[in-house]
């Protein structure tokens, strides 16, 4: 038997889930890329309201602007930053650096950027990750796909640990749904910390195997309520392309969430373009 989806709905035959997995797995990207391609959009719209906002597009690579520090950290004279008689930076864009806000530009260079005096001081004047999502840097790609594979590693993971291998496309519906019915059930909770996993062997990894700040705190109670919507922010997307491939409408299981998650809305709406015709 061999599955392809979308499917209309989902079947209660044994072993259908592994179909299922196995289609998570091989398109990870697909709801790893949904939330930046939202993002960008947004902030793309931005360009065009330069009254309104005070970005400006990606990191602006060799060209030259007066700043009074970069990224909030303090400048040192270089070959690519000079000082100037009034204690500001003329800083050559080199390409690596990490978002520049408000607050790093010098007077002179929120004049010459037209940067709105409503603007706030920590408002993104470049960020170097607006880019499409097959740009981005390395690290940050493996950070969005590790929440898409983490949820399908979770399913197999849950339905392996109830002793039930064989688990059908039905199982995994019905773990959906105790997850959007009940935040913190047990199948969510193994949703988000399956998830919490993954971030930790890329934290650990990023920080060359220090541990320490959000690594050193347990998963469980050691955390603020934020802290898990943050998690479930990131592993909505791949949840919501199961259930659309499912032959379930995501809107609707959005819409069961009793708590606001910032972008979830749209994530939802996005992945029902992959329901079944």
């Amino acid at each position: 038997m061999i599955r392809k989806y979308p499917v209309r709905k989902a079947v209660s035959a044994p072993a259908t889930g592994r179909f299922l997995y196995a289609h998570l797995m091989k398109n990870i990207a697909i709801p790893a890329s949904a939330s930046h391609k939202i993002w960008y959009a947004g902030e793309k719209a931005k360009l065009d309201k330069p009254e309104d906002y005070a970005f400006r597009g990606g990191t602006p690579t060799h060209e030259k602007h007066e700043l009074v520090t970069l990224s909030g950290n303090p400048i040192v004279e270089s070959e690519t930053s000079k000082k100037t008689d009034i204690g500001t930076f003329i800083y050559r864009f080199k390409g690596d650096e990490g978002p520049i806000l408000v607050s790093d530009l010098s007077d002179r260079a929120k004049e010459i950027l037209k940067i709105p005096t409503t603007a706030r001081d920590k408002d993104k004047v470049f960020n170097p990750n607006f880019v499409k999502y097959k740009d981005l840097d390395e690290m940050t790609r493996y950070s969005n796909e590790l929440a898409a594979l983490s949820f399908s590693k979770s399913i197999s993971g849950y339905f392996g640990a109830k002793g039930k291998i064989n688990y059908s496309e039905k199982d995994v519906l019905g773990f959906l749904d105790s997850c959007f019915e009940d935040l913190s059930s047990e199948e969510m909770m193994h949703v988000l910390n399956s998830n919490h996993l993954a971030w930790s062997a890329l934290a650990y990894v990023r920080e060359t195997g220090d541990v320490k700040g959000d690594l050193m705190a347990e998963f469980h109670s050691q955390n603020p309520t934020d802290f898990y919507i943050k998690d479930l922010g990131t592993v909505l997307p791949a949840m919501f392309f199961a259930l659309a491939n499912l032959g379930q409408n995501p809107v609707e299981y959005h819409d069961k969430l009793d708590i606001e998650v910032w972008g979830a809305r749209d994530a939802a709406e996005f992945m029902r373009k992959f329901m079944h015709d």
